[in-house]
């Protein structure tokens, strides 16, 4: 049970390390987006690298 339970507060960890990376990026570069596109731009591409 443990297992599971880490695994997915270390994938939820994950995700959001990528948001607001993805964020930072996208200012680095002048591009001011919302944390909503980012998440919509992040479950896009979840679900294109499962095909």
């Amino acid at each position: 049970m443990k297992t599971k339970q880490r695994k997915s507060i270390v994938k939820s960890l994950t995700r959001e390390q990528i948001l607001q990376s993805a964020l930072a990026s996208f200012r680095i570069e002048g591009i001011y987006i919302s944390v909503e596109q980012a998440l919509t731009t992040l479950k896009k591409i979840e679900a294109n690298l499962r095909k």
